[in-house]
């Protein structure tokens, strides 16, 4: 099944989680009654992501069951606008945080494993073309994004280490060099600001792998032996990963 497929079968799975004339969102300061009105009444499909931050995720949250159930309802818009990198909410890292998936009593197995398939189908996406649109996040930007929302970041990084694409191994040279803080005298910690102690932990733990860094060392070997079209510069960051690797 790929992507836009399970994007539907999301539509199927969810549409039983119905929501009424009003949200269970903050009205006192966050949103308005235009807004919330204008979200309700406009077909799931076709809500944009602009009046799905104004209306919902601006919202305080309350952490309530029926908020949990507002968030099933536009969950498969949600995975529709982010499969197009269009994200509701200010900042890409939190757009699934409001899934509670820490609470997985709260969630029936089915649902469970759409999403589950979804992050990797999602992250083997991102792994597919290099670079992302100038301006644009870089791949560790959706793996802390995963992780944020608890979701079970192993096969993440998995689907990574057995890429045998260039564009999947040229996002591993930019995490290694962009996006992980060194530290002599503390762990290693990623840089992104919305990880935390967990992430980082799996993060630096696989990267600490002895079968990660050789699989990852022997993808740089090959290239630099083999792909004619790399320029210096790439050439020279590759070469420097596979320096840290060998520490």
């Amino acid at each position: 099944m790929n992507l836009d497929e399970l994007i539907e079968k999301s539509y199927s799975l969810f549409e039983k989680y119905v929501i009424g004339k009003t949200l269970h969102v903050c009205k006192v300061c966050c949103v308005t009654a235009e807004e919330e009105s204008r979200l309700i009444n406009t077909p799931l499909r076709t809500v944009s992501s602009e009046l799905l931050e104004a209306a919902y995720y601006r919202s305080a949250r309350n952490y309530s069951d029926r908020e949990l159930w507002e968030m099933k309802h536009f969950l498969p818009r949600v995975l529709e606008l982010a499969n197009n990198f269009d994200f509701p909410c200010h900042s890409t890292e939190i757009v699934f945080a409001r899934l509670d998936l820490d609470k997985p009593e709260k969630w029936a197995k089915e649902e469970m494993q759409l999403l589950t398939e979804f992050s990797v189908l999602y992250f083997r996406k991102c792994l597919t073309f290099y670079p992302f649109s100038p301006g644009s996040e870089r791949v560790g930007t959706y793996l802390v994004m995963f992780g944020v929302a608890n979701f079970n970041l192993k096969p993440l990084l998995n689907e990574w280490e057995n890429t045998d694409s260039i564009e999947g191994l040229l996002h591993f040279k930019d995490f290694v060099l962009n996006d992980i803080e060194y530290n002599a005298q503390s762990p290693y910690r990623l840089t992104n600001a919305f990880s935390n102690p967990a992430i980082d932990g799996e993060v630096i733990n696989w990267l600490a792998n002895k079968a990660t860094r050789r699989a990852f060392s022997v993808k740089i070997e090959k290239q630099i032996i083999e792909n004619k079209s790399l320029d210096e510069e790439t050439l020279a960051e590759l070469s420097w990963t596979y320096e840290l690797l060998q520490q």
